[in-house]
């Protein structure tokens, strides 16, 4: 008989790898390829292969762990970032199809608005004075 192993909810789970590199459908129902976070071109050439068997509508692309932590949410959403190589190679666009690195991006909100962290700052500002000028 087999030992079962006692696991906690606090304990590491262990995710297959094979799981991690799944391309979803936008419902999360289907796998329609995959992509081990290695280099962003090899997702480029399997986003190719998948746009010409279907035509999806992705939920989530993966290895979103390789996003740097300040580029995640605001930014990635302001500048959409779709996915990133452990390189730091980034597919980015409204069609993801540029490639930027993660230095170039921060470049951009440097130039723009003086870093990445005053761009959040100027984001959590016009925030906060939308909502004070709907309690008025």
């Amino acid at each position: 008989m087999a030992e079962i192993e006692r696991r906690f909810s606090l304990d590491k789970v262990k995710i297959d790898p094979e799981l991690a590199n799944r391309i979803m459908s936008a419902d999360g129902d289907d796998p329609l390829g995959a992509w081990d976070g290695e280099k962003i071109e090899d997702l480029q050439k399997e986003l190719d292969r998948i746009e010409q068997r279907y035509d999806p509508n992705y939920s989530a692309l993966p290895h979103s762990s390789n996003l740097p932590k300040d580029l995640k949410d605001q930014v990635e959403k302001d500048c959409p970032i779709w996915a990133c190589d452990k390189s730091g190679n980034c597919l980015v666009g409204e069609h993801a199809d540029k490639v930027r690195t993660v230095d170039q991006i921060r470049e951009k909100y440097q130039k723009k608005y003086g870093g990445v962290d005053k761009f959040k700052e100027k984001l959590k500002k016009e925030r906060e004075e939308l909502i004070a000028r709907l309690k008025t």
